[in-house]
């Protein structure tokens, strides 16, 4: 599940600056993922729950409630030890991330579903 207003908020109701910050979410949160992915396989799960959390902040303000719900898991799984089924965890996050700017990028990208108000 999306809030896509919780980013056009997040926009000032700008709907040409949702866009941006949608861009610019998904850019970070890949490269954040990947250096979760590096930190699990490096067995550093500090930098592991430093990473997941930071993640978990930025999926929140954009409204990707799903993706921080799975990000909040790793990072509480990982306080104590990384879980056996991370692999799997990362990959469901990947996947949450990008159906999530598929699904909100339809919406901003299509002027009558946004005039609309689709998204409330």
């Amino acid at each position: 599940m999306n809030d896509i207003k919780t980013l056009i908020e997040s926009a000032g109701d700008d709907r040409e600056l949702a866009v941006d910050l949608l861009e610019l979410f998904k850019e970070q949160a890949i490269e954040g993922i990947a250096a979760l992915s590096d930190a699990v396989q490096k067995e550093d799960s500090k930098e592991a729950v430093h990473l997941a959390h930071k993640l978990v902040g930025s999926a929140i303000a954009c409204g990707f409630i799903d993706l921080s719900q799975e990000l909040r898991f790793i990072e509480t799984e990982c306080q104590r030890e990384v879980p056996d089924d991370i692999e799997q965890r990362l990959q469901t996050v990947s996947q949450l991330l990008e159906r999530g700017c598929n699904e909100m990028g339809r919406v901003l990208a299509d002027e009558k579903l946004y005039e609309k108000g689709a998204y409330n």
